[in-house]
C-alpha cells in the first residue's frame, strides 16, 4: 500500500476510533476512572499509520469497529453517520 493511501485509511479510522470513545466519555461509560483504558486506546491510535500497513488490519479495525458500535449504537443514533466499512 503506498504512503498516502496508508494515511488517509489510517486517519479515516482514527476519527472513527475517537468519534467512539468520545461518545463514551460523553455517555460517562468511560469516565476518570477509565482514564487508563482511554489512555491505551489513544496511545493505539497514534500507531495507526504503521498498523494500517499490515494485511489483516483492514480486519481487525472493522471487528474493532463493529465492537465500539455495539457499545454506542453511534450508526444508528446518528444520522449523518458513515456507513458501514
Amino acid at each position: 500500500m503506498n504512503a498516502d493511501r496508508r494515511v488517509a485509511l489510517s486517519n479515516f479510522y482514527r476519527e472513527e476510533f475517537l468519534r467512539h470513545i468520545e461518545y463514551l466519555q460523553a455517555s460517562g461509560i468511560l469516565d476518570d476512572g477509565d482514564s487508563e483504558a482511554v489512555s491505551r486506546a489513544r496511545r493505539a491510535l497514534t500507531r495507526l499509520d504503521d498498523a494500517c500497513s499490515q494485511a489483516s488490519f483492514p480486519a481487525l479495525a472493522e471487528s474493532l469497529l463493529q465492537g465500539f458500535d455495539t457499545l454506542t449504537r453511534l450508526s444508528r443514533l446518528d444520522p449523518n453517520s458513515r456507513q458501514r466499512h
